[in-house]
């Protein structure tokens, strides 16, 4: 069972993990820009990267998470672009007690 000290160390290591490499971004949802926010930009995730077909157009397509605090203000469908890259946030994990982490996709 976590102890309530447990419990502020993991918030405390995910801030850690954020702040290490940490990347200012301004989500575009629904037409409007919000407030910029950091987050951390990781490669990983468990979609899958490669090549997606729609509408006849190709994309390519890398997978990465997006590590912020409790309170970051993300949901899928949400958009945003770093370092000329454009991503969209495909899901959010659904435990935010301690942080928030997202899946995204890098198109090109």
């Amino acid at each position: 069972m976590l102890t309530s000290n447990d419990r502020a160390q993991m918030s405390a290591d995910l801030q850690t993990i954020r702040d290490d490499r940490p990347v200012s971004i301004a989500i575009r949802r629904n037409g409007a820009t919000l407030a910029a926010q950091t987050v951390r930009i990781a490669r990983g995730g468990n979609i899958q990267a490669g090549t997606t077909d729609a509408d006849g157009l190709q994309a390519a397509v890398g997978a990465v998470i997006v590590v912020g605090d409790v309170a970051l203000d993300i949901q899928p469908g949400d958009k945003f672009t770093v370092a000329a890259a454009l991503y969209e946030v495909i899901a959010i994990h659904p435990n935010r007690e301690h942080g928030t982490q997202a899946q995204a996709r890098q198109v090109h």
